[in-house]
């Protein structure tokens, strides 16, 4: 089996940026995630130990009564059709089964119906429920002829017409994969990788896999939400392919034990690992601000149990990730859930759904996105150690000073190698909000983005007063503006962002390096016009408007969190993810 090898050209100097990196063939390394299946029992039975000895024995009962009730009103809005992304048909009777025993043994007194049993019975049920299987022979279909049948509907779309044969572009194509790729190949043999990208799509899975191909790594396991499992198809692949199951409806700490404990149980094991800190797809458009750090934390939980396991390659490299779209699939689901959850009452729109995977709206997807000759940018980060400090290609830590620095010291607390709840919660943080500096710092700016952010802030210069919600219902003729005032703000906030890259604060894609503003506009309407049925941007007869003003915000807050907005400029900094006074992303 091959699969790409990926070298690094020279960083631009006049951007701060990192060139695409070209590929050529190698041999694919077998990886940990291979021997999975042969592990699996020792894993979910460690997974088991290690979560019901974090129960203190006099809250058994609470624990079991909390995950009865949250699990019995996931069960009847299933029955009821509540939700969008159902278990397949087995697992729910297994949890039925499950909860029925549970509810029976909670309704006699501790003499008959042991409490410790009950919650050993429900961390089994969880663990069995989450542990992934890896299967190499449909990892070798899927890296074979996954890629052959999106590189044929690549070049159908190119054409307009199906072609099985003479196909002369490839997926990989139209991957721009750039950054830190040398360095990570290199940490994947000194360790084990804890990949953390961003996340905007459920396409992300299927693309963050295959461009783990292309860098000539090992496959990684990685959480799916259970909406992905939904989908027949998917789901065979995913149960096939080391995902283990994220069920976001669960959120009962002994629910969240087994899932912490599985996902830090297979990085002991070496299985690299990708994990999204944010824990689902960004709803609001923006850069991930407030990653999740329960699962994050297990990176640092691991590399302890390694260390004093001495083992031969302890350490767990953390590298962000950062992937830039034209377009989102599940834009316009993803923006109402987050303006209903944020203006409740206020919000006024059309109720939100889960979305999860629908064939036709992802064929859609990929082909209008390989029928533009436009492409997707994924950024490999530079990676950290678990505490947030950058590492060197020897997988040494730099400490804060700019010296090596050892980890295990770190980790030491009153002489002795150990885990340290206040210690390492503080330490699990600080990688946190490394990740967000990284993040944006790493993130590529697609002219898209810019068109949205620039018509956005063109237009509220017009209606400064209005907060978010009386912005967002503006109507047709308010939310319309003359071509050279948007045209104005759009070279304004280009030139921002050209400081921005020499500041070393963001990268820019390779359109929006031209001094013709027309012509990166041009481009980045076009790449908003794609996939949604209204015009996110559009200019005609001397005007531009939008026919849709929360598609708008969803794109323009990919440039939030740089304080290149006109009210940004005056107000004091803002954090990534902050509110303005007026309830915009600052």
């Amino acid at each position: 089996m091959h699969t790409i090898r990926a070298t690094e050209e020279p960083v631009n100097r006049k951007t701060g940026s990192h060139p695409a990196i070209r590929f050529e063939q190698g041999p694919i390394p077998r990886g940990p995630l291979h021997d999975l299946n042969a592990q699996l029992p020792d894993i979910l039975k460690d997974v088991v130990s290690r979560s019901f000895a974090e129960v203190k024995p006099d809250s058994h009962e609470w624990l079991l009564s909390e995950a009865y009730y949250q699990e019995r009103t996931r069960i009847r809005r299933e029955a009821k059709g509540g939700l969008a992304a159902l278990p397949t048909a087995p697992r729910r009777m297994r949890d039925r089964a499950l909860w029925g025993k549970v509810q029976s043994g909670l309704r006699r007194n501790s003499a008959e119906a042991d409490r410790g049993e009950l919650t050993r019975a429900v961390i089994k049920h969880y663990a069995h429920e989450i542990g992934g299987h890896f299967n190499p022979s449909i990892y070798w279909v899927a890296t074979r002829l996954v890629p052959y049948g999106f590189s044929w509907l690549l070049n159908a779309a190119s054409v307009r017409r199906f072609l099985p044969w003479g196909m002369t572009e490839s997926l990989a194509s139209r991957l721009r994969i750039v950054g830190q790729i040398p360095h990570l190949q290199k940490l994947a043999r000194k360790g084990t990788i804890l990949l953390v990208p961003t996340h905007q799509s459920n396409v992300d899975s299927l693309l963050i896999g295959y461009i783990i191909y292309l860098m000539g790594l090992p496959p990684f396991a990685y959480g799916a939400g259970l909406n992905l499992f939904s989908n027949p198809l998917l789901g065979f692949f995913m149960s096939n392919l080391g995902a283990y199951t994220v069920d976001r409806q669960k959120g009962n700490p002994i629910y969240k034990a087994a899932l912490k404990n599985y996902s830090t149980r297979i990085l002991e094991q070496g299985i690299h690992s990708i994990f999204f800190p944010g824990g689902g797809r960004s709803r609001d458009g923006a850069l991930e601000y407030k990653p999740k750090l329960g699962l994050l934390g297990t990176g640092l939980q691991a590399q302890i149990h390694n260390l004093q396991a001495g083992k031969q390659k302890p350490n767990v490299y953390v590298v962000p990730m950062v992937t830039s779209y034209h377009f989102v699939l599940e834009a316009k689901s993803l923006v109402e859930q987050y303006l209903e959850q944020l203006g409740q009452h206020r919000y006024g729109g059309p109720t939100p759904s889960e979305e999860s995977l629908p064939l036709a709206r992802t064929a859609k997807f990929f082909w209008n996105l390989f029928g533009s000759q436009t492409g997707i940018t994924a950024r490999i980060g530079r990676p950290l150690d678990i505490f947030g400090n950058f590492v060197d290609e020897e997988g040494r830590s730099i400490g804060p000073n700019g010296t090596s620095i050892d980890p295990q010291r770190w980790l030491t607390t009153g002489g002795e190698l150990r885990t340290d709840l206040q210690r390492d919660q503080e330490y699990t943080h600080r990688l946190g909000r490394k990740l967000v500096e990284r993040y944006y710092r790493e993130n590529t700016v697609l002219s898209s983005h810019l068109v949205a952010f620039s018509f956005f802030s063109a237009l509220r210069r017009k209606y400064p007063e209005l907060d978010l919600f009386r912005f967002l219902r503006l109507t047709r003729p308010q939310r319309s503006l003359r071509t050279d005032a948007f045209m104005e703000e759009a070279a304004r906030l280009h030139r921002a962002v050209l400081d921005l890259a020499k500041q070393g604060r963001l990268h820019l894609s390779e359109e929006l390096m031209t001094e013709n503003t027309e012509a990166w506009v041009k481009d980045g309407i076009s790449h908003l016009g794609l996939l949604h049925d209204a015009s996110i941007v559009k200019i005609q007869d001397g005007a531009v408007w939008t026919e849709d003003m929360n598609l708008l915000y969803y794109y323009r807050n990919r440039l939030s969190g740089y304080g290149i907005s006109f009210l940004s400029s005056t107000d004091r900094p803002r954090a990534p993810g902050e509110l303005d006074e007026k309830g915009f992303l600052a």
